[in-house]
């Protein structure tokens, strides 16, 4: 029984790490994260940004 739930626990682990990610802890989401915060928060205006 102990070895069977063991198992299912390490099976669900690992579906679980190796899911997709949120969007804002890709690279992609980082860099737009950081645009819309410099232009909220008194960073450089948006016509002073680019986007890459």
């Amino acid at each position: 029984m102990k070895k069977t739930i063991g198992i299912v626990v390490m099976l669900l682990f690992g579906l679980t790490a190796c899911g997709p990610k949120p969007y804002y802890k890709t690279s992609k989401g980082k860099k737009k994260q950081k645009y819309y915060n410099e232009i909220q928060f008194g960073g450089k205006g948006a016509s002073e940004m680019k986007m890459k």
